[in-house]
């Protein structure tokens, strides 16, 4: 559904699933309007329930359908994890898994390790010499007298 920010005109979508969740929680708490928030002022923008159900006609078999998925699915009992490294190939009888190892890497060469300089190659001075600096007037040995 394709809606224009009432604020800033930009154009901004709302998925399917989230219809669905604005048409239950509108449903569950008794409102008539929906606040659809602009992604790029963050402002909400009012939009009626009405408005939503016409490009969600069939909301509520599909909660109702999404809910029986989800208590199924709790049902099954969760699937039991092989060991890492192996994994289940079918057998010749039906029905019935048999693990099979993956063959062990073979382990990789060390490399050498690298040697540490004994000790840090001595700086480079710089050919020229900074020349040394006048002495301030402040400390000078002469004391100037008023």
């Amino acid at each position: 559904m394709q809606l224009r920010c009432t604020y800033c005109q930009t154009m901004f979508a709302i998925s399917r699933d989230e219809m669905l969740a604005a048409l239950q929680h509108m449903d569950q708490h008794k409102q008539k309007y929906y606040d659809a928030h602009c992604p790029k002022c963050r402002r909400a923008n009012r939009v009626e329930g009405k408005r939503i159900e016409l490009f969600f006609p069939d909301w509520k078999k599909t909660i109702k359908a999404m809910q029986q998925e989800a208590a199924r699915a709790e049902e099954k009992p969760a699937v039991k994890v092989a060991e890492a490294g192996s994994k289940k190939a079918p057998n010749k009888e039906v029905g019935k898994m048999t693990t099979v190892k993956k063959p062990a890497a073979k382990p990789a060469k060390a490399a050498p390790a690298k040697k540490k300089p004994a000790s840090a190659p001595a700086k480079k001075s710089s050919p020229k010499a900074k020349p040394a600096t006048k002495p301030s007037a402040k400390t000078s040995g002469a004391v100037k007298k008023k």
